[in-house]
């Protein structure tokens, strides 16, 4: 059967939320279409990589297959979020096949370019629904060009254990040696210096509510907000990146990530030049910002404020992810605060201190399509998300 085109245009045609707080609620959250599918790709043995010093090739690898999934349809929306160490998507029936081949040419060039396994899997949303697992999403606008997707539901959460598990049923598996191999990483750029912290620190934050009831975990996570808020201040008082700050990088192991990524495929010759065409670029670029100065085709006035506003520094899928720049003394507090929640059996917690963010970007159009993904540099999200895990471990400990 044909698949309607309600449904594959079903992230496109949802109606956008107009601010995170909002979108965190649930309450204006839909039912994902049950011909649907959840992808999930992640990094195998991450947490060992980045303690190694490989962080930016786990973050590299997770945006990497971000792109590849993008680029097989473009004129079809769809939603996803990076994890830090991958990704999670949904994607329609019609274009299942087509993104399984993407994705092995992202678990190719894991293991190729980076050393690094990637992990796929997929299961339709019909699976999860008949087993009560309910999957829904909404998606808030970040700017003029950019939204971004909010998850709720256990559908997610059960999708990735699924996944991450050797015998999870309903999966469909993608391995790079078992069938067609094309993908385009088209749009993926590396370019820009990590971010240093503003005061003392970027805080990597990941906290989950742990009710068996919707809407006592999204009562919690609006406190959660509300406490951020009254700690930190607004949004431009903690948000990780800023316009005046932002510099582009000539630092060679920096700008290795998106040479390996986008001319993986080429041969010496043209990949040598794709490296020094990156620093022609930048110093272009750099001269370019340094004046304001717009052309006919892009308005680079404009690029870094648009930058700032579309970069994915707090996000929710199930889980509330953000980046967090702040003092010590303020996240002492954030920490008080959610350890007495952690304590009482509302929620799990995990956070890391970075010195910077890290930048990694998905770019379209240099006017306005263009998005940002913000890690902290070290690995933050994927040692917050140890530190959770710890603490998951215990909350479910017997007493």
């Amino acid at each position: 059967m044909l698949e309607s085109h309600d449904s594959i245009n079903f992230y496109r045609n949802l109606p956008s939320i107009p601010s995170f707080s909002e979108a965190t609620e649930g309450r204006l959250h839909a039912d994902v279409p049950s011909d649907w599918w959840i992808v999930i790709a992640d990094v195998i043995g991450s947490t060992k990589a980045i303690e190694t010093g490989a962080y930016k090739n786990v973050n590299t690898v997770g945006v990497a297959c971000i792109a590849a999934v993008v680029n097989v349809d473009r004129t079809i929306d769809l939603p996803f979020i990076f994890g830090g160490d991958g990704a999670t998507f949904a994607v329609p029936n019609t274009l299942r096949e087509p993104v399984i081949v993407a994705l092995r040419a992202a678990q190719k060039l894991a293991r190729e370019s980076f050393g690094l396994d990637l992990r796929v899997g997929l299961i339709q949303v019909s699976e999860l629904i008949k087993e009560n697992y309910w999957v829904k999403l909404g998606k808030v606008r970040m700017s003029q060009y950019i939204t971004q997707p909010v998850l709720s539901g256990r559908g997610w959460e059960e999708a990735e254990r699924r996944v991450k598990a050797l015998n999870g049923h309903g999966i469909i598996r993608v391995n790079e040696f078992e069938g067609e191999i094309n993908g385009s990483f088209e749009g993926f750029e590396c370019r820009w210096q990590n971010v240093p912290s503003f005061q003392d620190h970027k805080l990597s934050l990941l906290v989950t509510a742990i009710s068996a009831e919707a809407d006592v975990n999204f009562a919690t996570y609006q406190r959660v907000l509300h406490t951020i808020q009254s700690i930190y201040g607004d949004v431009a008082q903690y948000h990780p990146l800023r316009e005046t700050r932002m510099q582009l990088t000539f630092n060679p192991r920096q700008l290795s990530h998106e040479w390996r990524v986008r001319s993986a495929h080429l041969n010496i010759k043209k990949r040598i030049a794709y490296f020094l065409n990156l620093l022609f670029l930048n110093a272009a670029g750099r001269y370019i910002f340094s004046r304001k100065l717009d052309t006919k085709a892009v308005n680079w006035s404009q690029y870094k404020s648009d930058l700032v506003e579309n970069s994915d520094f707090r996000k929710f899928d199930g889980m509330l992810r953000m980046v967090i720049d702040g003092k010590n003394t303020q996240a002492a507090a954030l920490q008080s605060y959610l350890e007495s929640e952690y304590r009482q059996g509302k929620l799990v917690y995990g956070m890391y201190k970075s010195r910077e963010a890290l930048l990694t970007c998905i770019v379209e159009s240099y006017n306005g399509k263009h998005l940002h993904f913000v890690d902290g540099s070290d690995g933050g999200y994927a040692l917050a998300a140890k530190a959770l895990k710890q603490r998951m471990s215990l909350a479910l400990s017997p007493a």
